[in-house]
C-alpha cells in the first residue's frame, strides 16, 4: 500500500493549487459575515471565484453564522476532493504528453 505522504510528494502541484484554492475559498468564507474577524467586500468576491469548492459551505453559514468548526470540516473534505481530482487531471496530461 502507498503511503500518503509519497503520494503527495509525486503529486505536489495538485497539492499546492488545492491547498492555495481551497484555502483562499476557506477565508472567504470565514469572512462573509458582518462580524467575522476579515469581513470586507472581498469576501464575496472570494467566494464567487472558489465557488465549486465553497458552495456547501456557503450554505451552511448561509444558515448558521455562528458556528465555524462545521466550515472548516467542509472545507477540508472540499480540499481532500480537489486534490485527488487534480492529482488524477494531472497524471492523464502527463500521459498524454508523453505518447
Amino acid at each position: 500500500m502507498k503511503k500518503p505522504s509519497n503520494f503527495i510528494t509525486k503529486n505536489k502541484r495538485a497539492f499546492i493549487i488545492s491547498l492555495v484554492y481551497v484555502g483562499f475559498g476557506t477565508i472567504s468564507i470565514c469572512s462573509i459575515s458582518g462580524s467575522d474577524l476579515f469581513y470586507g467586500d472581498w469576501a464575496m468576491y472570494g467566494v464567487l471565484i472558489t465557488f465549486p469548492v465553497t458552495i456547501i459551505s456557503f450554505g451552511y453559514r448561509f444558515a448558521e453564522t455562528n458556528y465555524l468548526i462545521p466550515v472548516i470540516i467542509i472545507q477540508f473534505i472540499m480540499f481532500i476532493l480537489t486534490f485527488i481530482f487534480l492529482s488524477l487531471i494531472i497524471k492523464e496530461n502527463k500521459n498524454n504528453l508523453s505518447h
